[in-house]
């Protein structure tokens, strides 16, 4: 077996791996709160469209606070 079949065949278990793992979390999840999150996904994409700049500060800002968080200072 070459490196590529091995690659192809490992990245083929994984995404089984995951639908296996995927599709309970998905049932679990109750119908009013699955239409709660296509609710909120939609007033976020109407958001975004209507205010791309603030959306992209936003986004500018949640990255550099989380970069921030996880960044290792090389002086501690």
């Amino acid at each position: 077996m070459d490196k590529d079949q091995l690659i192809a065949e490992i990245k083929k278990q994984l995404q089984e791996d995951l639908k296996a793992y995927a599709q309970p979390l998905a049932n679990k999840i109750p119908f009013e709160q699955k239409e709660q999150l296509k609710d909120i996904h939609s007033e976020i994409t109407t958001a975004i469209k209507e205010n791309p700049w603030a959306a992209a500060g936003v986004a500018v800002v949640a990255g550099y606070l989380l970069g921030r968080l996880l960044h290792k200072r090389s002086n501690d």
